[in-house]
């Protein structure tokens, strides 16, 4: 079933915080997080959400709807009302239950059915999320009825009939923030219909033999767009840096095998210093809050 318009109120860009454990700040935990699925015209798909109460004493009440969602230039998510992208896929969706109460330790089974259409614009990704809101009141010294909004979200990428992942990084750049972080701030763009989903390694090597070596994990770019990553830097740099970046395509569809190595990226590495923007290093694929 689908939650009627009380959750279209007040989308207006939640952002989304990454978590280690797949539980939420406020003690529910989601699993998956991400759900990645190839569909065809006409298809039709189930997906199992379980939600958990890891509390030990709190009981916990939910409401489930959908969004759509896309990702901004820093690789923050931003949440709209369900059905109102060009890529949404949320009319597509079916689900049930649509209001759950877990007791301490319970864990409930959420049912996602999706039928895609049979006619369809564009082959490709379509996205929506499914998303578990709750208050709760929150604690605040010499306050009481004070009640804070919390979420947590699967996020669905449904890969429609013949579609390609393209991803390129365009550039490379270091930037210091105020109070002195370091940093490599990656410009990526992909050109495919379907999103890639990013993985390797970042080594940069400059004067005197010194090599840095960092690793990148999950990386989103999704189809038809462009992003930044930020890669902050717990070394100091050599004089002269030149970075080399090797990433595996975890994400795509034009291969059988389903990954795809990019191009080695070279290039030398300039300094600006510039404020560092507001970007996770890995994607926020797991909470709201």
């Amino acid at each position: 079933m689908r939650f009627p318009s009380a959750l279209r109120t007040g989308f207006i860009a939640f952002a989304m915080a990454a978590i280690a454990a797949p539980a939420a700040p406020f003690g529910i935990g989601l699993q998956p997080t991400t759900v990645e699925m190839s569909v065809q015209p006409g298809d039709r798909q189930r997906q199992v959400i379980n939600l958990g109460n890891v509390h030990q004493e709190d009981t916990i009440s939910l409401t489930l709807g959908l969004a759509d969602w896309s990702l901004d230039e820093n690789g923050q998510i931003a949440l709209t009302p369900p059905g109102e992208s060009d890529v949404s896929a949320a009319n597509w969706v079916r689900f049930s239950p649509a209001f759950v109460t877990l007791e301490p330790g319970e864990t409930e089974q959420i049912i996602v059915d999706m039928a895609a259409p049979i006619r369809i614009d564009r082959e490709g990704d379509y996205r929506f999320a499914l998303i578990a809101s709750t208050l709760l009141p929150e604690e605040r010294s010499g306050q009481s009825g004070v009640w804070k909004k919390y979420q947590i979200a699967s996020l669905f990428y449904l890969t429609m009939g013949n579609a390609e992942s393209k991803p390129e990084i365009k550039g490379a750049s270091l930037t210091q923030s105020p109070d002195g972080e370091q940093a490599v701030v990656f410009d990526l763009e992909n050109n495919g219909n379907a999103h890639a989903r990013l993985r390797g390694d970042v080594e940069i090597r400059g004067d005197g033999g010194t090599t840095i070596t960092e690793s990148i994990s999950n990386l989103v770019v999704l189809h038809d767009g462009k992003r930044k990553y930020r890669l902050p830097l717990a070394q100091a740099l050599p004089a002269n840096p030149e970075v080399k970046v090797t990433l595996e395509n975890i994400y795509a569809p034009q291969n059988a095998a389903g990954a795809v190595m990019l191009e080695p990226f070279t290039s030398d590495l300039s300094f600006e210093e510039t404020a560092a923007p507001a970007a996770l290093t890995d994607d926020a694929e797991t909470a709201l809050e």
